[in-house]
């Protein structure tokens, strides 16, 4: 490919998935921020290596057959060995390619959710909020990081999952929750990515300044009327419309970020490249799960991003996503998390394991595959990438099964099996991850320090 796949156009883009691999090659790159170019388009980002940050998370946990069980051997999904002698079981043998690359941790959960509700734990997986408090749920580890590297990228964040939305308290389809802890809407499908990412809008800029403008007007005539009814309300009131004027800021900010854009060339990504109008149920789940993950690859080569949190599998016995093992030819996925007791249960769940494994270790192929644009290394290294559940086994909100991968350029250390206590808290671990990116925190949620197990 060429830099001919780039246009100047002064136009809106939006988001976007794909599902065909796309050549991963630095002419996909922004060229105003491509290593090696000289330019100065892009002002003091010019040059800057990004940091990268990814979440993916599947609900309803995974097959932990207990010693002696005939499913123990294959189908238990944590390894049964610890540090670096450890080897995969069948459920995850696809990550084998990668094994120095990435880390399995067990132990970790978040304390102040082991006794939820457990359809509910996608919605706290990022911010290990506490669901009995007054004010809801609080800030997500990718916003904190989002909110840290600002302007750098055209967005500041990608938010996606399967069923799109936010769902509701009960049953979550976002991981990403804003400042306030409001849940943040996430995309669905490759098509409704693919026009939020990559779809040039057909007004003209003139139009779209037009449109910013009279965005504007509207918030600027809010923050008067909501001074005066602070005033007359009783104080249980002013905090949840504090929460609301922090969300007019905040869209205030993002208008002003997406004018700030307009003048900076935009990669064109041909629609060609990718699979866009797939039906997980009817098209088969996998060239879906591929798609989105592609999305994510696409995001991250162009530059378009550096913040992605993706909820593949949510856990309302009711989602899109629940259906996904019936294309294997196994139970409905709610069936497979209850019925692991019956005869060839916890292989069936195992199975399903397999399969989600075996998507994700395609997305770190592509990521270790592609030379990264912008700094030294692959994508992979340059990005850190999460993947787990916020459940054990039977919805048990303990021991969450998790895969830490990436970021070796970031001083994380791989190769491992490490187990720890249950007094670790998982906020430390999204505490690591955001200071090995640089974000100044000391503290993350209700977290107790860093874990220096994960650090060269």
């Amino acid at each position: 490919m060429s830099r001919g796949l780039f246009s100047d156009r002064r136009s809106f883009l939006k988001a976007g998935g794909t599902s065909l691999l796309l050549p991963a090659l630095s002419s996909l790159a922004y060229p105003a921020y491509a290593k090696n170019t000289g330019s100065s388009e892009a002002g003091s980002l010019a040059g800057t290596p990004p940091k990268r940050l990814c979440f993916v998370f599947f609900g309803m946990g995974v097959s932990l057959p207990p010693e002696g069980h005939v499913a123990h051997k294959d189908w238990h999904w944590f390894p049964h060995q610890l540090g670096s002698d450890y080897k995969f079981n069948k459920s995850l043998e696809a990550l084998e390619p990668y094994k120095s690359k990435l880390s399995v941790l067990s132990g970790l959960s978040h304390p102040r959710t082991r006794t939820m509700y457990s359809h509910s734990t996608g919605g706290y997986f990022l911010s290990a909020a506490d669901p009995e408090a007054p004010g809801g749920n609080s800030i997500s580890a990718d916003q904190v990081y989002a909110n840290h590297i600002g302007g750098e990228t055209r967005y500041p964040f990608i938010t996606m999952s399967t069923e799109g939305g936010v769902g509701d308290f009960r049953e979550p389809h976002t991981m990403s929750y804003s400042g306030t802890g409001q849940p943040i809407p996430s995309v669905a499908g490759p098509r409704g990515l693919f026009n939020e990412l990559f779809s040039v809008q057909n007004a003209g800029r003139e139009a779209i300044e037009r449109q910013y403008g009279r965005d504007r007007s509207i918030l600027d005539s809010l923050v008067p009327d909501l001074k005066k009814l602070n005033a007359s309300l009783p104080s249980e009131d002013k905090a949840r419309l504090e929460q609301y004027a922090t969300a007019v800021r905040s869209l205030e900010s993002r208008i002003a970020r997406a004018q700030s854009w307009l003048d900076v060339p935009k990669p064109v990504v041909p629609e060609s490249q990718f699979v866009l109008d797939v039906d997980p149920i009817k098209d088969g789940p996998t060239q879906f799960i591929d798609s989105m993950f592609q999305l994510i690859h696409t995001a991250f080569v162009t530059d378009s991003t550096r913040v992605a949190s993706y909820a593949l599998v949510e856990e309302s016995p009711g989602a899109v996503a629940c259906r996904f093992p019936e294309a294997l030819g196994l139970p409905h996925h709610h069936s497979i998390s209850h019925d692991f007791n019956s005869e060839g249960g916890y292989e069936r769940w195992g199975r399903y394991d397999q399969y989600l494994a075996q998507r994700f270790a395609g997305f770190l192929k592509q990521m270790d595959e592609t030379d990264d644009p912008f700094a030294e290394g692959s994508l992979l290294d340059n990005t850190i990438i999460l993947f787990g559940s916020g459940t054990s086994t039977e919805h048990n909100p303990r021991n969450f099964p998790l895969v830490l991968a990436g970021g070796n350029n970031f001083g994380l250390k791989h190769g491992k099996h490490q187990r720890f206590e249950e007094d670790i808290p998982m906020s430390n671990l999204l505490l690591t991850l955001l200071q090995q990116l640089g974000t100044p925190v000391d503290k993350f949620a209700d977290s107790t320090g860093n874990i220096p197990e994960l650090l060269i």
